[in-house]
Parts: structure tokens; C-alpha cells; sequence
């Protein structure tokens, strides 16, 4: 694929271009439909920006101590190398860093939390669409080594993958899907009254989605325990906070 453009002399990454052409795209979509509730530009530029902020910082976080050891994020300190700080990103600590922020950000424009999450949540997966399309092209996140339909080529991979070998096309898949939990939320946010609901919703659906995923994948840097991901171990914690959450609603519903 292509990690990286040329406009004119100016090289350009691919991967970090799709994430910030997703995160604008999302911020856009969100501002339109904040409007229909009052929400004003200036406070959900507070939010968003604390929600980037957050995202980068717990998204490349993760990905440090998922890529190296102890020993060696030690050792880099030491020697004073602080670039495997900005290595990579790993999209849950991103997620769950831009909920935080946000969070915080809401707090601090004193916005309406219910206003927020209708305007901002159902948005969340079409930036993530987005950003996987940078995936593509840097030739990171790949499926396993797959020869049929649809299969990807990176001839031009910085990650060093053989030019003839195909890989499932994993990150357009999770993409796909991505739009699907997007239209999902647009439709139950018409309806849904309760704060959190569409962040609960969006959270199970790809937490689940997440988890099947990842056993489509052929990429050695996400971290593995007792034969599982850390994303599936992580999809794993999110499914059960989630089913904790609708069993208690269940519950009272029919108390």
C-alpha cells in the first residue's frame, strides 16, 4: 500500500492522516447534530480536545507496554530515548483515554452529559472507520496470511511484509462494521432516554465485535496472555461490565 504521500516535496503519513480526516469527520458530524441540542462550538472544541489529548496519551501508553518490556522502557529512559513514546497507538487505550477525557471536558465546559453523548457517541465508530483505512495503507493491524478474495498486498509496508504474501483484509472488515454500529447508534439514539445508554450500547457492540476480530488477525505486536490478546482481554472486561450494567437494569425493570 502507501504509508506514505507526496504533495509536492512534503512527505505525508498515511496512517496518521486517515486518524486526523476520521477525527474531524467524526467532530463535524458531531457538531451538526450537537446543534439540534444547543450544544455550542466552543464547548465541544473544549471536549474534543481533551478527548484527543487523552486518546493519544493512554492510546500510546498501551501501546508501550504491550510492545516492550519493563527492562527495556528502562533501559530507553536511561539512555535518555524517549521516541518509543510515539511508536504507535493501540485503539482501546485510545478509546478508554478519550472517554476520560471527554468526561473531564464536559465537566469542564458544563455541558449537559445526555446532550453530549447523543451528539458525540454515535460518531465514535465512523472516525474509527476512517482511521483503519490508515491501517491499510501502513500495512499495520494485518490479517493472517490469506491467498483468496480480497486479499491485501503490502509491497510498500514499512513494517518489512513479504510483497507476495496476501493477508486477510481484516482492517476494511472492522471498518464495515464500524459504519453498521454507527447507523445502529444514529437509530437507538432517536429513541434511547437515559444517560450512557448509547455509550453502553457502542461499547458492547464493538467489544464484541472487537474479540471475533482479532482472531482474524496475523500481526505479532499486540500482546498475548493464556492464548488471548490484550484487546481480547480487554473486550472481555468491557462485555462483562456491560452485561453487569444490563442485568442491574433488568432487575429493577422487574422488581
Amino acid at each position: 500500500m502507501y504509508p506514505i504521500i507526496y504533495i509536492g516535496d512534503r512527505a505525508i503519513g498515511t496512517y496518521g492522516m486517515c486518524m486526523l480526516l476520521g477525527f474531524l469527520l467524526a467532530g463535524i458530524c458531531a457538531y451538526r447534530k450537537g446543534k439540534q441540542f444547543g450544544i455550542h462550538l466552543e464547548d465541544l472544541l473544549i471536549i474534543i480536545a481533551f478527548a484527543l489529548a487523552g486518546g493519544l496519551i493512554c492510546g500510546g501508553l498501551l501501546y508501550v507496554f504491550v510492545t516492550y518490556s519493563i527492562s527495556e522502557i528502562i533501559l530507553f529512559i536511561k539512555q535518555g530515548d524517549f521516541r518509543f513514546l510515539a511508536s504507535g497507538l493501540i485503539f482501546y487505550g485510545g478509546l478508554i483515554g478519550g472517554i476520560l477525557g471527554a468526561l473531564l471536558g464536559v465537566r469542564i465546559a458544563g455541558c449537559g452529559l445526555y446532550t453530549i453523548e447523543r451528539s458525540v457517541v454515535p460518531f465514535i465508530p465512523l472516525g474509527h472507520a476512517i482511521g483503519r483505512i490508515g491501517c491499510i495503507m501502513a500495512g499495520c493491524c494485518h490479517g493472517f496470511e490469506y491467498s483468496g478474495p480480497f486479499a491485501l498486498y503490502y509491497p510498500n509496508s514499512l513494517s518489512g511484509l513479504p510483497q507476495t504474501q496476501g493477508y486477510f483484509p481484516v482492517q476494511p472488515l472492522e471498518s464495515v462494521i464500524n459504519l453498521g454500529i454507527c447507523l445502529i447508534l444514529l437509530r437507538v439514539e432517536r429513541k434511547s432516554r437515559k444517560t450512557l445508554d448509547l455509550l453502553f450500547i457502542y461499547l458492547l457492540l464493538y467489544s464484541i465485535t472487537r474479540f471475533f476480530l482479532e482472531m482474524l488477525r496475523g500481526d505479532g505486536i499486540r500482546g498475548m496472555w493464556n492464548s488471548l490478546s490484550t484487546s481480547q482481554w480487554v473486550s472481555l472486561a468491557i462485555i462483562t461490565v456491560c452485561a453487569f450494567r444490563y442485568l442491574i437494569i433488568f432487575k429493577k425493570n422487574h422488581n
